[in-house]
Order: C-alpha cells, then structure tokens, then sequence
C-alpha cells in the first residue's frame, strides 16, 4: 500500500537559522582599510605631489647659483639610481654599467648638435633612441649571464665604450672633448628673471626636476603591472620563474631596455647643461657605483629607495668632497660596504621597522656568510 506523505511543515520560528547567525565571524571577514591606505588611494598623495613639484621649481628664484646646481645634479644622479632600481632593485640584476647608456646620450645629443646642427629637443631624442637600441643589442647576451658574471659584463661594457669614445677622435675629439653650444633659454624665462644666464640656470633645473618626476612615474606604472611581477618573480628565483611560465629573458630585456632612457636623456640634458663633455666624465664609473649605493642605501626595490638614498648620500658626500677630497672615492666604498652589511634592505625597511633591523646577530650572520 501507498502510504500518504505528511505535508511539509515549516519549522517554527525560533528553530530557523538565524541571518546574524550564519554570517562569518569578524575574524574571517575582510578587515577594513586603515586611514592609511584611504588616504594613499584618494587624490591627496596626487595633489602633494604637484604641491611639491610646485615649490621646488620655485627654487631657482631664491636660491643661490650653488644650491641649483647641487639640486640639479642631485634630480639627475637620483633619475638615474631610480632607472637603475628597474633592472637592479626589481629583477636583482646588479647592473654596473648603466653609466654606458649616459655616455651614449650625452655624446649623442651633443654631436647631432655640433656636427648636424640639430635643435635640442631632437637630439635628445637621437640620444635616447640610441642608448635603447644599444640596451636592446647588448641586453639579449648578457642579460644570460648571472650575479658577479653579469656585473662585470657590464662594467666592462662601460669602460670598452669609453675608450672607443678616447680612440675615435675623428668623431669626439678623443680626449679634447666636446664644446656643446648654449641652449637659448624661452623669452619668458629671461623677461622674468632678467638674466640669460639665470633663465638657463632655471630651465635645466625644471628639466631635470621633471625628468626624475616622469621616471619614478614609470617605474611605478611598471612595478604595479605584470612586468613588474614578472621581474620579483625572476629576482625571487629565476629558475622557478621559468617553470612556471614566466619569458625571463624578455622581461629582463624590457625592463633592461626601460632601464637605459632616463640616463641617456639625463647624459643628452647635462652635455647641454655643462657645455662641454669628455670621455672621462660621462663615462666615470663613479656614477655606476652611485647609483647603486642609492638605491640599496634607500631600499632595493622601492618607488622612494633611490630618491632617500640618493638625499642622504649626496649631502654626506658633498660636505665630504669640500672637507676631503682625497677621501671621497673611499667614501663611496665604505658606505656601500657598510649597507651591505647593516641595512641589506635599506633605510626605509629600518624606518617601517621590518623584520631585518641591524643587530649584532644580523652582523654576525653577514660576517659568516661572506668568510670576514
């Protein structure tokens, strides 16, 4: 026989499950943005910067003849240090030869002056264009070498150009340099500031201020998007990398390429700059060895690691090179060193308070790892 089902009954109200009961508990749930993070995604990070780009391009107006220059030199030391943390902070490539890629755009930019008579902003342009088609050339062998084998590649690349620019003197002048005429700076610049000495003072001070603004830009635009991860994951662990999909030669390529604009339209602004350039001093590597203590003195890695790295050197380094001018190469040497060994991981990862701080015991692990 069929038995007859009972209807469904609803349970009682009080048996039903309870909607405050079945959300997750506040452990679980996602946990609220801090005032922090609020504050860096709204527009007023945006508007402090444009606030402090506008004061400091009033600097010029104020500031004595010796204070713009040492600004100006800082912007373009810091450009280049904040290129250099594409391929050396981001992928973990120690580059020691990024001066190569200043060299070949301020010798660029000031032949197709002086010989071709181009305007300013096209040389720069030919300077550019030159030092990426080199980076693009050179990049795809050596970038397969690894740790020291590729450091003194491209130290040796650097120091191989410089001495092509001292043999071929039909083309620089070899030793004597080049003799890069005066950029004429806008009417407006010398109808306010009376002076076409001062208006040229101002106008590579706002170039050079402008160029560091678009270079941290970009490596911003880079790190936060798929090259970017690309490169951590290449700096991680290469090999892992690989297996999982990532094309490390390409992105180390790109970001080797990425890597040599801003010190080529850095080289092509300071040869106009200065007037005058030689093999000697666009080719020195005290630049190369610059750029990376400012960037592992800040924070390897960082949007802000070679701009506070590159702060703090350069005003230690200068009240050193009036005080002790022999002393200043071993400077560099020793502030390098002493990074490697106290702050691995910069100044900002001591100011955030991260988990490697200097301690005797860090110390001591360094001093043991490399057999001091």
């Amino acid at each position: 026989m069929l038995r007859r089902q009972r209807p469904a009954v609803s349970p009682p109200a009080a048996e039903q499950p309870d909607a405050e009961a079945v959300r997750p508990p506040a452990a679980l749930a996602a946990p609220a943005p801090s005032w922090g993070e609020r504050l860096r995604a709204g527009p007023v990070p945006w508007i402090l910067a444009a606030g402090a780009v506008a004061l400091l391009l009033t600097v010029p107006l104020w500031a004595s003849g010796y204070q713009v220059k040492f600004l100006t030199e800082l912007y373009m030391l810091i450009t280049m240090a904040a290129a250099w943390n594409l391929i050396g902070g981001l992928a973990g490539y120690a580059s020691f030869g990024h001066v190569a890629f200043f060299g070949l755009g301020a010798y660029t930019s000031a032949l197709t002056i002086v010989r071709l008579g181009w305007p300013f902003p096209l040389s720069l342009l030919a300077g550019t264009l030159v030092a990426l088609g080199f980076a693009l050339l050179v990049g795809w062998p050596i970038l397969r070498l690894r740790g020291h084998y590729f450091a003194i590649a491209t130290f040796g690349l650097a120091e191989a150009l410089r001495q092509v620019a001292m043999a071929a003197s039909a083309i620089t002048e070899g030793g004597k340099g080049v003799n890069v005429p005066a950029v004429p700076p806008p009417p407006v610049l010398r109808e306010l500031l009376g002076s076409s000495v001062a208006a040229n003072r101002l106008l590579f001070y706002a170039l050079m201020l402008v160029l560091l603004g678009a270079t941290l830009l970009v490596w911003r635009w880079v790190s936060r998007g798929r090259l970017g991860y690309g490169l951590r994951a290449i700096r991680a662990d290469e090999d892992a990398a690989a297996t999982l999909g990532v094309d490390c030669t390409r992105y180390k390529l790109a970001a080797f390429a990425l890597s040599a604009v801003p010190p080529a339209l850095a080289g092509g602004l300071y040869a106009s700059w200065i007037n005058y350039i030689d093999p000697v001093t666009v080719f020195n590597v005290d630049y190369s060895v610059s750029m990376v203590i400012m960037t592992l003195l800040g924070g390897a890695g960082l949007l802000w690691g070679p701009v506070v790295g590159g702060v703090l050197l350069q005003v230690i380094s200068e009240t050193l090179w009036g005080q002790f001018l022999e002393l200043h190469t071993a400077f560099l040497g020793t502030v390098l060193v002493l990074t490697v060994l106290f702050l691995p991981r910069g100044v900002l990862a001591l100011v955030r308070g991260g988990p490697r701080r200097p301690s005797l015991a860090a110390l001591r692990q360094h001093l043991w790892r490399y057999s001091v």
